[in-house]
């Protein structure tokens, strides 16, 4: 399992940016992530700053604020989706709450852009309160295998755009399912966090020759 954590900052009409680091162990991958949203963004409010959910140098999802209105989720390739609603509803991404599986089976997947905060509001959103953690499911397929994760987010109503804050996520690197909220265990965490030494570019070489082996 893959754990990335963010240091709770928000997206904003002002805001943007990304920072990842990551280690693996014995199957279990944690991520420690600050994505260090900062920096200034033109006049007219745009701005974006990108998802690379495996740290591997692309990006799975863009979140995109501009006009000082709309805050937008756009996919950013690998097979991207999140999941949506329902069949007949796949505009709107749904909070799955804590302890809800994410897999093949899980309904339909949204991969289109999608407009999740409007004139400060929350819109394309159920089962979300302002200001509160929801947990939404996604899909990504980083080397031809789809493989499944959960996101904590948080949406906050209010100002010209409202804010969209991605607090922390997790997917498992086997292609299996996997329970919303589910993190490693704290001792395989604490393990792990050695590998740290390696640095950025070891990490990519150590994770893909495990995938390999």
């Amino acid at each position: 399992m893959h754990l990335g954590k963010n240091k709770r900052r928000n997206l904003t009409a002002a805001t943007i940016g990304a920072l990842l680091g990551s280690t693996s162990l014995n199957g279990i991958i944690v991520t420690n992530v600050d994505l260090g949203l900062s920096g200034g963004i033109a006049g007219n409010g745009n701005g974006t700053f990108d998802w690379d959910i495996d740290g591997e140098g692309g990006r799975e999802i863009r979140v995109y604020s501009f006009l000082n209105r709309f805050v937008d989720l756009f996919n950013g390739g690998n097979g991207f989706g999140i999941r949506a609603v329902a069949p007949g509803n796949r505009e709107d991404i749904l909070n799955l709450g804590l302890s809800n599986y994410v897999n093949a089976g899980s309904a339909v997947f949204n991969a289109e852009a999608l407009t999740v905060l409007l004139d400060g509001n929350i819109r394309n959103a159920t089962g979300f309160t302002s200001g509160e953690s929801g947990y939404i499911g996604f899909q990504f397929r980083p080397a031809g295998t789809t493989l499944y994760g959960w996101a904590e987010v948080i949406l906050t109503e209010g100002g010209d755009t409202g804010t969209f804050e991605i607090v922390q996520w997790a997917y498992e690197d086997t292609g299996a399912n996997i329970q919303t909220g589910a993190v490693p265990e704290p001792a395989a965490v604490a393990t792990g966090l050695g590998v740290l030494a390696l640095g950025a570019a070891g990490l990519r070489r150590w994770r893909k020759a495990k995938r390999a082996a």
